[in-house]
């Protein structure tokens, strides 16, 4: 059932069973709209609604905000036009950070890092998939969704697992594994023959023999002969390299072979690969419960080139014995070259397929008719394929209305979806599918070559297509190296240009026929949209890249999305391109000398908007003089620091990608300039990183554009993150550069800043003497600027420097005077910290009622983002509750210390948590536990070369009993944030 975290806890009776069911659909339907139809579908099994499930479902709402309402941030649902949308991000529920992780052991895979795989996926199945998806859901698509979640999701993870653990030799443990799995899962032919090949890599042949021999005649007994025939191949392969040092590992049975029979359709598609859970839901979509199939419409919709196709005319073989009625196929040519094909033609093919003459029924009408009389009571298969839209078929699916119809289409075609049609979107190709294609195209070269082939899957991204033309553009050049044809394809018009420049085949005519059918106002927003250079663009983006407002381009996106040149992936704000779309787009653009212009607006405005969160979050320090706007650019303009926050997060691959491209294409004013306007906020969120690489960029563009003050600022926010990070060598260099720089340039705040930052790295240097000499002076000259917001930085550098040095008088002054000065100008994140501070300094003392409310005063102002200050007021109170002997309340505290001293890069942070929990552990004899947390202080602190604290950890560990094994940090704990919700 689904629980939610409250209070560092999960709870499932949060609420009661009915209003949990809708809850789970919500979440897995994160940040979409679910319509009341569909959650009646999902809720109540068929006949069980009730009379108003409108009334009940809102009732539910209620019950489900007030049981979420104890929650620290609890989500927000939003009811508009019928449907209901949870706010959440995905990345905070159990089954789509499932997801997450498989993948990440997949890519840890195709890198051959098979450990960190087995991490990865042991976290995953272990601690993220706990009993039964979803069990407050009784209806059927409930069911099969649980079906489809185990089948396509918990199944591979598990295969994936015993996969990566059998090439590591761990066959004991894949053993160990299957035995804990219940017994549905246990049986499966997958999982069955994972554990024949752990027997025989662990050298149980006796065992693995009796095995195979009782499974054989279990799924004999049941009737699953298809399967007991593969288990047997499979014992087969391994008897026959029972002396052969390799391991077989199971792999997936050959798909079924359709049987002759005399239909239109197209050759099957021999070369077909992966889209199992596509067809499967072809499958499902077309046939009753009983396995009859019904007269429906399915769309088969996606990219240009993905695939659709080949899917439809597969699976159509795969299904033809189900239609003895007929098997009909014909193209519509809605995208290429001439005209698309009118309906009229389409009744006159069929009706000659049937056996009967058009020109015998003069009347347009009178054919129409016979075609459906003819079909009428028949069980047919009609596959209409390269539709244009809704209007080229309206009047023939009334012919085929006693029929399947599969439609295949690069449009959603919204309207059938309104007339009561089913649509399978097709995605591109999964690596392995495409990596399992191309190797059987290649044969041996494959093998030889194994980088060069990943790279030639990748640089295909998926798309059918593309894949095929590589294949034969590399098998007709057999002696060339398949490096050089990935060395072809990186560049983007050789990609655009495979196939050459017929209609048949070539990729640059493929996506042509797409862009071709848009409004040239469409047109306009796709170019545009191959400008920017990042994963994604949000609707604020696209309007700022086209000069238009948000009303203006919705619709312009909306249609794209529809002629999928755009999709949707995540959120029904942003938009993402195929990198193969992207390519063609950004081309389109370069041809209409539309880049430049498109190019200064895309920068104003990720430049603006950061200046605004800057400002909201840090509005009490000097800001960067950005310049004058653009016209026609709208920022986003901020409410509160939680959208900033989140602004921040999903904008962050997108602000880091265009750092670099600006420096690439002579834009340095915003390669300069946006580091160090983002920078303090993505310090905050935990992404120190991603700030020093793009500062060392800004001090290139600086140096390139001959603006000395700029690099003089590169390199200070340089030095001062860097010292965040604990590079000291590199933070002295810059630090030292930026100093002589502002000195050249008489810049008297850039000297004094320069100066408190320099203090900072003397305390970490446990130079005190200079620090405080350092930071004296950089506050005697932000008092005489009248630098206020620089000023309080200034005393809260020093209440920390004297603390740390033991000069405790001076300390709480010098707090009470950043507290003071903070307020007076409501700067609340330098108060919470100076409150953090005087907490420790109290705590010192020996004050402790004192400390702990100057904590809680800390919590208070702190906003749940400020990762480092949180993980320091948190480490502080645990300290507190050990000394009132609340030992329960200090762990919590030391471990909520440790996850935002994590997040926010914080190893000092991270080193006084581990140890106090260690001193924890060690109290409640939990020895293993308390020498795990010790190692990683210890390890944490050598790295500081804080030997005092390193020594005494040492102590420590020798006082406590030996114990087998000092385990490695956890990649759970460590690695991945805890999921707030679970489906299960």
């Amino acid at each position: 059932m689904p629980a939610v975290r409250i209070h560092d806890h999960f709870e499932t009776d949060w609420v009661h069973a009915k209003p949990r069911g809708m809850f789970s659909v919500l979440l897995l339907r994160a940040r979409e709209p679910v319509s009341v139809t569909e959650l009646t579908d999902w809720i109540w099994p068929v006949g069980k609604a009730p009379d108003d499930p409108s009334g009940a479902l809102s009732t539910y709402k209620k019950r489900i905000v007030a049981g979420l309402a104890r929650m620290n941030l609890p989500p927000r649902i939003f009811y508009r036009n019928g449907s209901y949308r949870l706010d959440v991000d995905r990345e905070e529920i159990d089954f789509h950070e499932f997801c997450r992780r498989a993948e990440k052991a997949r890519s840890a895979v195709r890198q051959g890092d098979h450990a960190n795989a087995v991490r990865e996926l042991t976290s995953a199945v272990d601690d993220l998939w706990t009993g039964t998806p979803i069990p407050d859901l009784h209806g059927e698509r409930a069911a099969n969704w649980r079906h489809m979640a185990i089948s396509e999701h918990l199944i591979p993870a598990h295969s994936a697992l015993f996969t990566c653990l059998s090439v590591l030799g761990e066959h004991e443990q894949v053993l160990r594994r299957l035995a804990e799995l219940p017994v549905e899962l246990r049986q499966n032919l997958t999982m069955l023959k994972h554990r024949l090949a752990a027997q025989h890599g662990a050298r149980r042949f006796g065992e693995a023999d009796s095995f195979y021999l009782d499974q054989r005649k279990r799924l004999k007994n049941e009737g699953s002969l298809d399967e007991a025939d593969e288990l047997t191949r499979f014992q087969n392969e391994l008897l026959a390299r029972k002396h052969d040092q390799r391991i077989v590992l199971p792999t997936p049975p050959a798909p079924p072979q359709p049987a002759e029979a005399p239909y239109s359709l197209p050759h099957d598609v021999n070369d077909f690969f992966g889209r199992e859970s596509l067809v499967r839901e072809l499958d499902r979509v077309t046939t009753a419960s009983d396995g009859v199939p019904t007269p429906t419409i399915v769309v088969l919709s996606g990219d240009p080139g993905v695939g659709k196709t080949a899917l439809a005319v597969r699976w159509a073989h795969l299904a033809a014995d189900r239609y003895p009625g007929g098997r009909l196929y014909r193209d519509l040519n809605g995208f290429g070259e001439g005209h698309p094909v009118h309906e009229s033609e389409v009744v006159d093919e069929f009706l000659a397929t049937l056996g009967l003459s058009a020109e015998a029924m003069a009347s347009p009408m009178g054919r129409k008719a016979k075609l459906r009389g003819l079909l009428s009571g028949k069980r047919a298969l009609v596959v209409l394929d390269n539709v244009r839209d809704h209007n080229q078929i309206r009047q023939l699916l009334d012919c085929l209305s006693t029929c399947t119809v599969l439609v295949t289409s690069r449009s959603r075609l919204p309207d059938l979806v309104r007339r009561g049609a089913s649509t399978v979107p097709v995605q591109p190709l999964t690596y392995a599918e495409g990596k399992a294609w191309l190797t059987t195209w290649l044969g041996p070269r494959a093998l030889a070559e194994v980088t060069a082939t990943s790279d030639l899957v990748a640089l295909c991204g998926g798309i059918a297509l593309v894949l095929r033309i590589v294949a034969e553009r590399t098998r007709s050049r057999p002696g060339v190296a398949l490096a050089e044809f990935a060395d072809e394809l990186r560049d983007e018009h050789t990609m655009l240009g495979l196939g050459g420049r017929g209609a048949e085949g070539s990729v640059r005519a493929a996506l042509g026929w797409s862009y071709n059918a848009l409004r040239p106002a469409e047109q306009r927003v796709f170019r545009l949209l191959g400008v920017h250079p990042g994963p994604d663009v949000s609707v604020e983006a696209a309007a700022a890249l086209t000069g238009q407002d948000r009303k203006q381009i919705q619709g312009d996106l909306d249609a794209l999305v529809d002629f999928h040149m755009v999709s949707q992936p995540e959120s029904l704000t942003r938009y993402r391109l195929h990198d193969l779309l992207r390519r063609y787009a950004h081309e389109l653009a370069a041809e209409a000398d539309e880049t430049p212009a498109a190019e200064r607006r895309l920068f104003d405005f990720y430049l603006s908007s950061a200046q605004n969160a800057d400002r909201l979050v840090i509005p009490h320090r000097m800001a960067v003089d950005t310049g004058p706007s653009v016209a026609g650019v709208a920022p986003i303009k901020f409410t509160d620091k939680e959208t900033v926050s989140r602004w921040a997060h999903r904008e962050r691959a997108n602000i880091n990608e265009l750092i670099r491209y600006a420096a690439a294409r002579g834009h340095h004013h915003f390669a300069m300039q946006m580091p160090s306007v983002i920078g303090e906020i993505f310090q905050r969120l935990g992404h120190g990183l991603d700030v020093v690489a793009a500062l060392r960029i800004a001090v290139r563009s600086a140096r390139i554009a001959g603006d000395l003050f700029e690099e003089a600022c590169s390199w200070g926010n340089l030095g001062f993150h860097q010292l965040a990070l604990r590079q000291f060598d590199a933070a002295t260099d810059s630090l030292q550069t930026a100093r002589t720089m502002f000195n050249q340039v008489n810049d008297p705040v850039g000297m004094a800043a320069t100066d408190m930052r320099l203090g900072m790295l003397a305390v970490e240097q446990r130079d005190f003497r200079r620090a405080i000499e350092l930071q004296l002076s950089a506050l005697r000259a932000f008092q005489r600027l009248r630098a206020a917001g620089e000023e309080a930085l200034a005393l809260s550098r020093l209440t920390e420097t004297y603390r740390r040095s033991g000069n405790l008088t001076d300390a709480t002054e010098a707090g009470r005077e950043t507290v003071w000065c903070a307020e007076r100008i409501g700067d609340t994140h330098t108060k919470g910290r100076a409150f953090i501070e005087l907490a420790a300094i109290h705590a010192e003392r020996g004050a402790l009622a004192e400390a702990k409310d100057y904590c809680l005063r800390a919590l208070e102002t702190h906003d749940h983002n400020d990762l480092g200050p949180l993980g320091a007021a948190y480490n502080v109170l645990a300290v507190i509750h050990v000394s009132q002997e609340d030992y329960q309340a200090a762990e919590q505290c030391a471990r909520r210390a440790l996850t935002h001293c994590r997040g926010a890069f914080d190893i000092r942070g991270k080193a006084q948590a581990h140890r106090m929990i260690a001193e924890l552990m060690h109290r409640q004899a939990r020895h293993e536990e308390a020498a795990e947390s010790w190692t990683l202080a210890l390890s944490l602190f050598e790295a500081m070369d804080d030997h005092q604290a390193a020594t005494g950890i040492r102590e420590r560990l020798a006082e406590i009993p030996a114990v087998a094994l000092i385990p490695a940090e956890r990649t759970e704990s460590l690695q991945h944030p805890p999921a707030r919700f679970t489906t299960g």
